[in-house]
């Protein structure tokens, strides 16, 4: 491995995408331990506290394996968007090459890792509570496409980029263009880092059948329960903890809204449509 901090150079990082279930966490274990390395996640599910198992979280034994972070730091309602990661995720970096160390960063969220790679500077704009509830009820009534196709109105550009399926996304590229903020990042003009970037690629059926896999495995880990203690919390199923695919599912079912089927056959569903898109993306 090169010298990670020569003044002359750009800082050095490992970077590791690919879509959901594609063996992310386990490479970018076995690169930071190889490489005097230290993971930082760039998933936003697994930013939050009490959701494991349907999020895959790291093993405690992985945790143990290598130093990670961004893990398990947030309550469930805590709000913490792209500027906030970036602002995280920048200092973080910058500790740890002081530490000589190499930053591995691990996740397949492509705004959160494409922004750290191209030193994007996002817009600040204040969550706006009314408008929120205001979309959050068109998305229930008339379902996400209405929403989307708000922000289509609004900002072309920002729909091109944006999961038309993540609805907490697509709302906040909403509250932004509304409050006259522009939602398109602003790069830098020239690239930060000096990143090797690895992506994972599987066949579509082998994927799938990876995806079903660790879907069943994690309800016989007791996914149902994980979400039955949220609810039972009060934890809303609109909370940032909750919006990972499958939560809002089974709390639906918990609350006799679907059956059990048919909230699995949701998650199955929505989870291959996540990984298609961060297949298109990477």
């Amino acid at each position: 491995m090169p010298e990670m901090n020569s003044p002359t150079s750009k800082p050095k990082l490992l970077v590791v995408v690919g879509p959901t279930a594609s063996g992310k966490t386990a490479l970018s274990i076995s690169l930071a331990q190889a490489f005097n390395g230290e993971v930082i996640n760039s998933d936003s599910r697994l930013f939050y506290r009490g959701v494991d198992i349907g999020t895959a979280k790291p093993s405690e034994e992985d945790l143990a394996a290598v130093p990670h972070h961004l893990i398990d730091f947030l309550e469930p309602e805590d709000p913490f968007g792209l500027a906030d990661y970036l602002d995280s995720v920048r200092e973080i970096a910058a500790k740890v090459m002081t530490r000589r160390a190499l930053p591995v960063l691990a996740g397949g969220a492509g705004q959160y890792v494409w922004g750290f790679l191209e030193g994007w500077n996002v817009p600040r704009v204040a969550p706006n509570a009314e408008l929120r509830a205001e979309l959050e009820g068109v998305a229930q009534d008339e379902g996400i496409e209405a929403v989307f196709a708000r922000l289509e109105e609004l900002d072309p550009e920002a729909a091109e980029r944006i999961d038309s399926r993540n609805v907490r996304r697509v709302i906040r590229a909403i509250e932004v263009a509304q409050a006259g903020g522009n939602t398109g990042p602003r790069r830098a003009e020239e690239t930060p880092y000096d990143a090797l970037i690895i992506g994972l690629k599987l066949g579509r059926e082998r994927l799938y059948a990876r995806i079903d896999a660790r879907i069943d495995g994690m309800l016989m880990a007791g996914w149902v329960d994980e979400v039955r203690q949220m609810v039972q919390r009060g934890v809303p199923t609109n909370a940032p903890a909750m919006t990972g695919i499958g939560y809002r599912e089974l709390a639906g079912y918990l609350a006799g809204e679907r059956t059990y089927s048919d909230a699995v056959h949701a998650t199955r569903r929505a989870t291959r449509n996540l990984a298609r898109h961060q297949g298109n993306w990477f």
